[in-house]
């Protein structure tokens, strides 16, 4: 059933041991933006467990605005510690990307970090944000770059660029958000072109073997008529992929509306709900995509990476909905790892009842910093432990 789930994969220079991918999580391991000993043991853990690519947690490009709680990559002197992370994952044998991200709204967690939006926003009665100058444009775009060329000197394997969830370069691309009236705002071109400056700009720092895969919504949710159709994101993939890009990571959601649902789903929406929106955009992009959205187990079709979540939303056990020949990726957002156990359940051996083992979450903070542990009655747990000298 999982002969594809450990079969190796090789996305330009980058090969992976099999198709397990942990995302990027809001961990707030930190409260100076600098990786510690807690990262590195989670991390290892993962790795250790068999995840064959760890993609670190929302990691800031632009150091005016970067909320203290989530990691930094905004400056050189972050870059030790950031390569000391990246060196424990390497010697558990997995491979290790950063998440470069701009959190727009949502660096507001933080009230010392600079709000950026891409147009000017009323968040209270008589409380305006004005968007983001062009001068500013231009300093984020120029962050973007150096970040990356930061996150080649750590020694990571690939970067991934957040362009979903309503963070800044997602509050451009969508018109439910971007009310802007200069070049950045209006058609669909655009709007589009903050994030492709930004991707040319990553792009431009890295390796050419160097993957770079793209957090992208499939479609916008509750903006009313406005907001990005799925035929929009095609046509933005098939532009980012002419930038630079290799790999689509097809999320869902926004922090703005109660569409937040998509990106911690309940029980109530439908397994594998965000499939078929990433199977159309695979089909129109010819790009390597990974799919998310409730699925719940690991895919026995063909062509299929397995993805654990960021976050896990309450216990849930269940089987994947068919994907065969639809997607390259398909990302559990219900049941997942939080030790390094899951990786291994699926491996040859273990009994048939582990087969529906349930996953407990345990909230430790606020909705945007859910910080999990998943646990079983029956399977052998490797603690997290400190990296290897």
């Amino acid at each position: 059933m999982f002969d594809k789930l450990f079969t190796p994969i090789t996305i330009k220079d980058m090969t992976l041991r099999n198709r397990i991918i942990m995302p990027a999580m809001g961990t707030r391991f930190t409260e100076d933006r600098f990786v510690n000993e807690k990262h590195i043991a989670y991390h290892v853990a993962r790795a250790r467990g068999g995840s064959a690519l760890n993609i670190v947690e929302v990691s800031s490009v632009h150091a005016l605005s970067a909320p203290k709680m989530f990691l930094s990559i905004a400056e050189d002197k972050y870059i030790p510690k950031l390569k000391e992370l990246t060196d424990a994952i390497h010697a558990e044998g997995g491979k290790a990307g950063i998440q470069l991200w701009q959190g727009g709204l949502a660096v507001s967690m933080d009230q010392t970090a600079m709000i950026l939006l891409s147009s000017d926003t009323e968040l209270a009665p008589g409380f305006t944000v004005p968007g983001i100058s062009k001068e500013m444009i231009a300093e984020v775009v120029d962050c973007y770059g150096k970040a990356a060329a930061r996150a080649v000197a750590a020694g990571f394997d690939c970067i991934e660029f957040h362009c979903a969830h309503n963070y800044l370069p997602h509050s451009f691309l969508s018109d439910g958000l971007n009310h802007r009236t200069d070049a950045y705002g209006g058609s669909l071109e655009n709007r589009a072109r903050f994030p492709l400056e930004c991707i040319r700009a990553i792009r431009a720092a890295m390796p050419e073997g160097m993957p770079l895969f793209m957090r992208i919504d499939a479609q916008d949710d509750g903006f009313g008529e406005a907001g990005l159709t799925v035929e929009d994101t095609i046509t933005f993939c098939n532009w980012a992929k002419g930038a630079g890009v290799d790999v689509l990571d097809v999320s869902r959601g926004n922090i703005v509306t109660a569409a937040s649902k998509y990106e911690v789903p309940p029980l109530d929406l439908p397994r594998g709900f965000n499939v078929d929106n990433a199977a159309r955009i695979r089909k129109g992009t010819g790009m390597l995509t990974i799919g998310v959205g409730r699925i719940n187990a690991p895919p026995s079709r063909p062509r299929t990476f397995w993805k654990p979540t960021r976050w896990i939303r309450r216990s849930a056990t269940g089987t994947l909905p068919p994907t065969a020949g639809r997607l390259d990726g398909a990302s559990s957002l219900d049941k997942v790892l939080l030790r390094n156990v899951v990786p291994s359940r699926f491996c040859p051996g273990f009994k048939k009842g582990l087969h529906s083992i349930i996953y407990h979450a345990i909230m430790l903070s606020e909705i945007e910093s859910r910080i999990f542990r998943a646990g079983c009655d029956s399977l052998p747990v490797v603690q997290p432990t400190s990296r290897k000298a």
